[in-house]
């Protein structure tokens, strides 16, 4: 089983380096010898000082973009948009600080070995001198909400090193407490998006300043003396040393405003370490893998193949020349679950564009929430690779947006409900940002992520998590929905100022434009999140005003177009694309992750789908690592297994770095854009692969629906379909063997592989084994042990 990525050399970049995490505190391991380093971060550490006043928009301005778009003025319309109808930019997510460390008494080294252990959640370091094997371990603990770490050496050597903590912020350091040391400062009141020229990007307010911060750090030593000096702990002649990070900010959860206490902020930060450090290392340990390990190993994927011993980057190299590797994407996935349980906890904020990793104060795209793909892409594992867990911090941002959002509807389209834009950060800024209307102006991410969490719900069941957090966000997006839509003339409901994120086609006269009415993704959006509003009433017996009103108008949203090359239309005209390779798939999102769109209620549409990506491709399409993850997913629910593999490829061998971060190069749209890790392309992936195996969003659970061939025997255990029932899946020879499945509750559902199809009957908490019948187009069904 693939489980580690290891290196035989340290990292000399961040794409190199090996992510810890917890959902909040993370850190890039480095591994560097005989000096040595880990960036960090506070997941809650953004620059601002709070949520600022929204602009009101003038109705008269409102109508008048409305009235220009209904008479197809399209650009004058858009005009009207960039010059009155757009807000300020978001803040920016900050990196915390650097923990830095030197070996005093090592200089050249050998046998060095750098690893992430992905069972058991802890980056190893090991390397020789003079004879000795000397070691290091990191880890991130959700139990304890530290860092922790030990470098030990064998026999009777012993260690010299020295310790400190630096911080590209403004900081201080100062001794904190027996063998401590504290950084602590203020994060900057307001950065100017990277893409932003600008004379004054980082602006540090000294009257009203931005969030405080610091870290903290204690030491202590087996056989060895500790002490502090010139801002560095000193730990001489030690066998074991132990080191314990905790930190915190003045972010106050849910009220949009922050502590400015620094004292405070201290306080917090030096009582989560005197919870930790009473505990030895070892306890410490065991709870991390404790907890982590619940998580990680409910799902594992196996495939037949050549072990193929080798440090990681070599590995890639390998694979790229050409050469198979099957276990990589194992490991591919594997790591991609790790991520997302590092940076998505209870009680944590939900993974942002680089998950819980950054190291600059000007991120790119300022490393937010981007709700127009990115932040729900993040989130479609959460369902089907089994970590159900990680939905909680994407809920809880969803019940903050759905308040702030209420001032953004009232405020710029003059709706009730509530709306969000394109980008939100840790102030749930809903507005639209400053900018173009092409990507600012997108009312609709509330809408797309509202219809989303409801995955929450089918992948656990949970009706009192349905009827007291999830339906409500759900209700008030629809209630926008329904007021910001107009009925035409035709008798249909459309959005009236519509974008297809991102994207812009040619009106008339030749120019660029990226508003109309009505695009194809805005209704597709809000086709979904009426279907899933209706359905949840009718389960939880809600009789709701609203979901009349919802049967009311779904009935008259206008069906899909077909356009002039047999694609799946992406405006209410056939306009011409300014880019027809553009990187987003927009016009199908009702296919994926939608299911308005399916072979089995609008099997006519399917091949609408397929020539709106063949188009896409035959102009370059695809070739962004998130936008190369969509694909896989796409040819998943068409049941291609072998273009699936193929994408899953292009990924791996055009847009991964070394440590398997997902590669987002520059867009050529800006002048402060540089090429990024951007981590949606990872759980892109990782959704993409479980697709391959397993598909369950049409109230089916359907084994190995796109199998490709190169994948011959193999194994997947703890996939989760829709009514959290859990799947395990053998194959051989390119055809099922057996599947085991698993309820916690009661239910029945229809079981299908290829042309076989079988009602299954799931006790409670009873595992059911299904055979492939080689003789009848039926499953063969008998009780089991577990794969």
């Amino acid at each position: 089983m693939n489980t580690k990525l290891w290196y035989d050399a340290p990292a000399s970049s961040f794409c190199e380096g090996l992510p810890v995490g917890n959902g909040s505190l993370g850190g890039i391991v480095y591994g560097g010898i005989p000096e040595g380093f880990m960036t960090l971060n506070l997941d809650t550490l953004w620059s601002g000082t709070g949520r600022r006043q929204e602009k009101k928009i003038n109705k008269r301005v409102l109508d008048d973009a409305k009235q220009l778009c209904m008479s197809g003025e399209y650009f004058e319309a858009q005009n009207v948009i960039e010059g009155k109808m757009l807000g300020q930019y978001n803040e920016s997510y900050m990196p915390l600080g650097m923990f830095r460390y030197r070996y005093n008494d090592i200089e050249k080294y050998e046998k060095y070995r750098r690893e992430l252990d992905l069972e058991k959640g802890i980056v190893r370091t090991k390397f020789v001198y003079q004879n000795i094997c000397y070691d290091s371990e990191v880890f991130s603990s959700y139990p304890d909400k530290a860092i922790v770490m030990k470098f030990s050496c064998e026999s009777e050597a012993k260690m010299c090193m020295e310790f400190w903590l630096e911080s590209k912020l403004q900081f201080l350091a100062a001794v904190r407490k027996e063998n401590g040391l504290v950084i602590f400062g203020n994060a900057p009141g307001h950065v100017d998006p990277n893409y932003v020229e600008s004379s004054n990007p980082i602006v540090y307010q000294y009257k009203n300043p931005g969030m405080p911060f610091c870290c903290s750090m204690h030491i202590d030593a087996k056989d060895g003396e500790v002490s502090c000096v010139n801002g560095k702990i000193r730990v001489h002649g030690a066998e074991e040393i132990r080191v314990i990070l905790t930190a915190a900010d003045g972010y106050c959860t849910g009220t949009y405003k922050i502590d400015d206490s620094v004292d405070r902020c201290l306080d917090s930060c030096e009582q989560m370490m005197e919870k930790v450090r009473g505990k030895t290392y070892e306890e410490l340990m065991e709870a991390h893998v404790k907890d982590y390990s619940s998580l990680f190993n409910k799902s594992m994927l196996y495939l037949e193949g050549e072990k193929i011993e080798l440090p990681l980057n070599e590995r890639l190299k390998r694979f790229k020349d050409g050469n198979p590797d099957p276990e990589l994407y194992c490991l591919y996935y594997h790591y991609n679950r790790y991520l997302l349980i590092s940076s998505s906890r209870k009680g944590t904020q939900p993974a942002n564009l680089q998950g819980i990793w950054s190291e600059s104060i000007r991120p790119v795209w300022s490393s937010n929430w981007t709700i127009n793909i990115n932040t729900e892409m993040n989130y479609w594992p959460a369902g089907i690779c089994n970590l159900t867990e990680c939905f909680d911090p994407l809920l809880c941002m969803l019940e903050e947006m759905s308040e702030a959002g209420k001032e953004t509807a009232k405020n710029y389209y003059h709706c009730r409900g509530w709306a969000a834009n394109h980008n939100v950060d840790i102030w749930r800024h809903t507005e639209p940002v400053s900018g173009l209307a092409k990507y600012a102006y997108w009312p609709m991410g509330g809408v797309w992520l509202s219809a989303q969490i409801f995955d929450y719900y089918k992948y656990t069941g949970n009706k009192e998590l349905l009827r007291n957090r999830i339906y409500p966000v759900m209700a008030g997006s629809a209630r926008f929905c329904l007021d910001w839509m107009e009925r035409g003339e035709d008798g249909k409901y459309r959005t009236p100022l519509s974008t297809s994120p991102e994207n812009t086609f040619k009106d008339d006269c030749g120019r660029e434009c990226a508003v109309s009415a009505g695009s194809t993704m805005d209704l597709a959006l809000i086709k979904e999140l009426f279907k899933n509003v209706c359905y949840a009433s009718e389960l939880l017996g809600i009789q709701d005003e609203i979901v009349e009103e919802i049967k009311e108008v779904y009935v008259k949203i206008p069906d899909y177009q077909i356009g002039k090359y047999g694609q799946i239309q992406e405006w209410k005209e056939d306009f011409t694309e300014e880019d027809p390779g553009h990187r987003h798939f927009s016009a199908l999102a009702g296919f994926h992750p939608g299911t308005t769109i399916n072979k089995y209620d609008t099997p006519e549409l399917i091949e609408g789908v397929k020539s709106f990506i063949e188009r896409r491709l035959l102009y370059g399409g695809g070739h962004i690592g998130w936008s190369c993850a969509w694909l896989i997913n796409f040819c998943a629910r068409l049941e291609d297994g072998n273009g699936a593999l193929f994408f899953l490829n292009n990924l791996l061998k055009k847009s991964s770095y070394d440590n398997l971060f997902d590669l987002h190069p520059p867009l050529g749209e800006s002048p402060g854009e540089r090429e990024v890790f951007q981590i949606d392309g990872n759980f892109g992936a990782a959704s993409g692969i479980a697709g391959m195996l397993l598909r369950s969003c049409y109230n089916k659970i359907e084994l190995l629906p796109a199998l490709p061939e190169e994948w011959k025997n193999g194994k997947v255990k703890g996939l989760l379909g829709e009514g959290g029932i859990t799947v395990n899946i053998e194959w051989e020879n390119n055809s099922l063997l057996r599947a085991e499945l698993y309820s916690e509750i009661p239910q029945e559902t229809e079981v299908r592989y290829r042309d076989q199809i079988r009602r299954v009957y799931l006790k409670e908490k009873e595992w059911v084994e299904i055979k492939k019948d080689p003789k009848e187009k039926a499953l063969h069904l008998e009780k089991n042990t577990c794969i």
